[in-house]
C-alpha cells in the first residue's frame, strides 16, 4: 500500500528537563517551577544512588477523559499532572509543559487509571488509580499538591496473606474498578475504603492442581483488562490477557461467565508472523466486533473477530515493538473507520487505518518520526485533532547489571543491543494533526 506522507505539526513539549539522569531531572524540574529551595528531595551530585542515576524516561501517559490534561508516569515512581493550555492550537511556537502536581510514590507504578468521570472544573472527580508493588491499590486526587490516597483497597492472598501487585487496571463503571493478576480478576466497590474486592473470579479452577486448572480456563499472570463497547447492554464482555499468551472474555462486564479462552501463540508466532511473548494490552473496536491483541517483542497487532471465538481476521504488520518494554496502542474511531496507533522502539508512530475492513496482513497508512527513544504511549484526543506522545528507555548504568525481568516489571526494557543515545529522549510531545 501506498503510505501518505503526513507530518503532525509540533505544539507542545516536556523540552530536556527529563532528558536526563532522574538525580538531575529533580534539579531540572524544580528550577522550571521556579523554586527557591531545591528541600530534601534533590540529592547532591557525588551522594546519588544507582537507582537515581538511570535515565528518567517516561514509562506510559494517557489522556484525562475529559481531554483537559494528561497523566504520565515516569521512571522516578512519580505520576506527573500536566494541565494542556487552552491555547494550545493558537501558540505561535511550542508550549513548554510543566507538571501541575507530581506524586512520589515508595515504589514503581504498575498501572495507572483516571477516573472515567474526570472533569478538571470539578476537583471532586480529577481521580486515578494506581497500583504499587506490594502495596495496596490507591485512589489519589491528581489536583493535590501531596500524594496522600484519599482510599486504598488491599488486594490480599487468602492462603499467603501477601499482597498480591496487580498488572492491568480497568474501570468498570464510575462506582467498581477491576484489577488483575495471578490467575485472578477482582472487582472492588470504589465505597469501601479500606476494604478487599467484593468479588474474586479466578481464571481457572484450583491453582493447587499440578496442572494449575487441569488444562481448564486461562492461566498465568492477568497483565491487560478491557471493556467491550456496548449499547445495549449495562457492560458487555470483558476481554482478558496474560503474560502466558491466552486470552479470556467475560460475561457481564468480568462478573459473568466464561465465553471463551484461547491461545494466541500459533496465530502470532506462525499465522501472521509478527511474534511476542505476553499479551500487555487489549482493546475493542466502537462496535464491539474486533478484539484488538497487543504483545511485547511483537512486531505487529493481531485483530480478531469475537464473533467467531478465536477467529484471526488480520494482524498489523511493521510495529517495530520487539523489545520487554509496554509500548502502547491507542484506537481511535475516525469517519472512516477504526485507526489504530502505535509507538515503536525506532522512534516512529505508526497509523494503520479502516481496520477489519480486510483480512490478512495490513501494511501501515503512514507514520512519522515523533522521538529518538521508543514512543511508549501515541494518544488520540477525543477530538481527533490532536495526539500526545511519549518516549524513553530505560538505561542501566555500566557497572550496575541486576538482571531483572521479571513479569511485575515487565514495563521496562530488556538490556538492549542497541546502546542508548547519549542524551536520551525523555519527553511528552503534542503534536496538532
Amino acid at each position: 500500500m501506498e503510505q501518505i506522507s503526513k507530518v503532525p505539526n509540533l505544539v507542545a513539549s516536556t523540552s530536556d528537563t527529563y532528558c536526563c539522569s532522574i538525580a538531575d531531572s529533580k534539579i531540572r524540574e524544580s528550577k522550571l517551577q521556579d523554586v527557591q529551595s531545591l528541600g530534601e528531595d534533590v540529592t547532591p551530585s557525588g551522594a546519588v544512588n544507582d537507582e537515581e542515576l538511570e535515565t528518567n524516561y517516561f514509562k506510559s501517559a494517557q489522556w484525562s477523559p475529559d481531554g483537559t490534561s494528561l497523566l504520565a508516569s515516569n521512571a522516578d515512581n512519580t505520576i506527573r499532572t500536566f494541565i494542556v493550555p487552552p491555547t494550545l492550537l493558537q501558540s505561535p511556537s511550542p508550549i513548554t509543559l510543566t507538571p501541575y502536581t507530581m506524586h512520589t510514590y515508595p515504589t514503581p507504578i504498575n498501572c495507572l487509571a483516571s477516573y472515567p468521570l474526570f472533569t478538571l472544573s470539578d476537583p471532586t472527580t480529577t481521580l486515578y488509580l494506581s497500583t504499587g508493588i506490594d502495596l495496596p491499590i490507591r485512589l489519589t486526587n491528581a489536583l493535590s499538591p501531596v500524594p496522600t490516597p484519599i482510599s486504598s483497597y488491599p488486594l490480599i492472598s487468602p492462603t499467603t496473606e501477601a499482597y498480591c501487585t496487580p498488572s492491568s487496571l480497568l474501570w468498570s463503571s464510575p462506582s467498581h474498578f477491576l484489577a488483575g493478576t495471578d490467575c485472578l480478576i477482582a472487582l472492588f466497590d470504589v465505597s469501601r475504603n479500606g476494604e478487599g474486592p467484593v468479588s474474586r473470579m479466578p481464571t481457572i479452577p484450583s491453582k493447587r492442581h499440578k496442572m494449575k486448572g487441569g488444562g481448564v480456563g486461562m492461566r498465568g499472570i492477568v497483565s491487560a483488562l478491557s471493556m467491550q463497547p456496548s449499547e445495549i447492554e449495562e457492560s458487555g464482555m470483558l476481554a482478558a490477557g496474560t503474560w502466558t499468551r491466552w486470552v479470556g472474555l467475560y460475561d457481564m462486564g468480568g462478573m459473568g461467565g466464561t465465553v471463551a479462552t484461547w491461545s494466541i501463540a500459533e496465530a502470532a508466532d506462525k499465522d501472521a508472523g509478527v511474534g511476542g511473548t505476553g499479551i500487555t494490552q487489549t482493546a475493542w473496536s466502537l462496535c464491539g466486533k474486533y478484539l484488538f491483541i497487543v504483545e511485547r517483542k511483537s512486531r505487529g497487532v493481531l485483530v480478531y473477530d469475537v464473533r467467531v471465538t478465536g477467529k484471526l481476521v488480520s494482524w498489523l504488520e511493521g510495529r517495530e515493538a520487539e523489545t520487554n518494554q509496554r509500548l502502547g496502542v491507542d484506537v481511535f474511531e475516525a469517519e472512516k473507520g477504526t485507526e489504530i496507533w502505535a509507538g515503536g522502539k525506532d522512534g516512529v508512530v505508526r497509523v494503520w487505518e479502516n481496520i477489519g475492513m480486510t483480512e490478512g496482513a495490513q501494511e501501515r497508512s503512514w507514520e512519522w518520526r515523533a522521538h529518538d527513544d521508543p514512543v511508549t504511549s501515541a494518544i488520540l484526543h477525543s477530538s481527533g485533532t490532536v495526539v500526545a506522545t511519549c518516549s524513553g528507555q530505560r538505561s542501566i548504568p555500566s557497572l550496575r547489571d541486576d538482571g531483572s525481568d521479571s513479569d511485575s516489571e515487565s514495563d521496562t526494557s530488556s538490556h538492549s543491543s542497541t546502546a542508548p543515545s547519549p542524551t536520551p529522549d525523555n519527553r511528552i510531545k503534542v503534536w496538532s494533526l
